[in-house]
């Protein structure tokens, strides 16, 4: 269960490279023209019960992916219970009125049907995966675990205590959680800085009346997008579908009110000291842009350059040419509100200020405006050859048209979003470098051994400092 919901448009790459990664780059660097991809359209359906259904088909082979998605996201969950919609969603499969979790479990594995649930702030989904062959089961199992499950008291003292668990022992490896911190940093009491997954003391006051009333205010038809792709006709999908959902009933949640946020100002530092820390992590960046912002297309095509594929300027500097790091990346991830703009890597203890010093270098020639017409054909050449394989298979294809209905955003805009990106001019570069990418603004979180790297904190901003066995973010 991720935490954390990327869209496909999110281009960012973890800790560490394979070669396919660095093959696909120096690929899509190479002299070839590639037609910009064009998301299918997908037949829409509104249900009498305001469920909007999507169906796509794709006969390529005998496989069908469906996801519910709500629009409704960790924002929803009640302050000082966060994590509850995760926690809810997570429990849907632990029993339902028919069925106990070891049932469902033994039902879907016979079929090899897969199940997963994911969070973000905006949204949460549910998806299955299965073979044409099983569809009539498989959406049976489906609609049971959605409509009808039971929150069983004692497997929710089970989760609860698995999550808590989980979340203590994340905070072992500050790569899991530095996201974390950063969020709550760079937002605070923001919506958008309260964790989607929640935190050790936030899960622990999470009760099955908690649960219940949860599900019952956001698992309603009208807060509700189902996307289904595969091998299929769409006629008699629509009628099972209208037949399994068309019953289900709910009153549609009004939508969470997201206050605007404004990019933070001045030079802030949150020190996590992990005493046994041998690495220092640290993630630098501000408030950045939203789903629907008209700078996405062109941020899109400078990241790419700057630090979100292996050759970008950011992985250069710090991993290929100093090796201060493994890893060096840069990515925005675009939320109703405008979501954050990050740049991250880590680099041994000894080594913190010179990776620091470096990053900060790679930021100050970014906004010297070092690009050059070449460079942008190489970042649209990029996009253009590595985009499609992440919509090839079904679950993709499914989870993207969920996602982009939840935003309110259709085909065309997405498409549109694409071709726009092919578009992007020098001029039109440097003033989203100018406008979009922190210098003298920023918010930095860096995780590490305190009585090692806080007399170099200092240097960067004025520090807050925390211990990262504080329960909490």
């Amino acid at each position: 269960m991720s935490i954390f919901s990327f869209t496909a448009r999110t281009f960012s790459f973890a800790f560490g490279f394979s070669g396919l990664a660095l093959g696909a780059s120096l690929i899509a660097q190479a002299p070839k023209t590639f037609d910009v991809y064009q998301l299918p359209e997908a037949k829409s359906i509104k249900l009498a019960n305001g469920l909007t259904v999507l169906l796509l088909e794709k006969h390529e082979l005998p496989l069908v992916s469906a996801e519910l998605a709500l629009r409704s996201g960790s924002v929803a969950d009640p302050a000082g219970k966060e994590g509850l919609g995760t926690i809810t969603a997570e429990l849907l499969r632990k029993g339902t009125a028919t069925r106990t979790a070891d049932q469902f479990s033994e039902e879907s594995d016979f079929l090899g049907m897969s199940y997963g649930d994911r969070a973000s702030q905006d949204s949460i989904s549910v998806a299955i995966d299965f073979l044409k062959k099983d569809t009539d089961k498989a959406f049976d199992l489906f609609q049971d675990v959605l409509l009808h499950p039971s929150f069983p008291e004692e497997e929710v003292k089970k989760l609860v205590a698995q999550r808590q668990d989980a979340l203590r022992g994340a905070k072992d490896n500050p790569q899991q959680v530095i996201s974390a911190y950063f969020l709550k940093a760079l937002y605070g009491d923001h919506p958008y800085g309260r964790p989607p997954g929640g935190d050790e003391a936030s899960i622990g006051r999470i009760t099955r009346t908690d649960v219940q009333a949860q599900y019952a205010r956001i698992f309603t038809p009208g807060n509700a997008v189902l996307a289904v792709v595969g091998d299929f006709d769409a006629g008699t999908m629509e009628a099972r579908l209208k037949q399994l959902f068309g019953a289900w009933k709910g009153i549609t949640p009004p939508a969470v009110s997201i206050p605007a946020i404004k990019a933070a100002m001045g030079k802030h530092v949150l020190l996590i000291d992990k005493p046994d820390a041998t690495q220092t992590y640290f993630i630098l960046g501000n408030v950045g842009l939203a789903d629907n912002s008209p700078d996405k297309a062109p941020a899109q095509v400078i990241n790419t350059l700057f630090g979100g594929r292996f050759t970008s300027m950011f992985n250069e500097e710090l991993r290929v040419k100093s090796g201060l790091s493994y890893g060096a990346n840069s990515y925005f991830q675009y939320l109703e509100s405008p979501g954050p703009f990050l740049m991250s890597t880590y680099t041994k203890n000894a080594t913190t200020g010179a990776a620091l010093d470096k990053s900060f270098e790679v930021l100050a020639t970014l906004h010297a405006h070092p690009f050059k017409e070449e460079d942008l054909t190489s970042a649209k050449n990029y996009l253009r050859g590595t985009f499609p394989p992440s919509l090839e298979t079904s679950p993709q294809l499914a989870h993207q048209l969920a996602m982009l209905a939840i935003e309110g955003l259709s085909g065309k805009d997405f498409n549109a979003e694409l071709a726009a990106e092919q578009t992007i001019t020098l001029e039109q570069a440097n003033e989203i470098i100018d406008k979009d990418f922190p210098s003298d603004n920023y918010v930095m979180v860096m995780i590490g051994k305190a009585s090692e790297i806080a007399t170099l904190a200092a240097k960067y901003g004025i520090v807050t400092t925390k211990k990262i066995s504080d329960p909490g973010y």
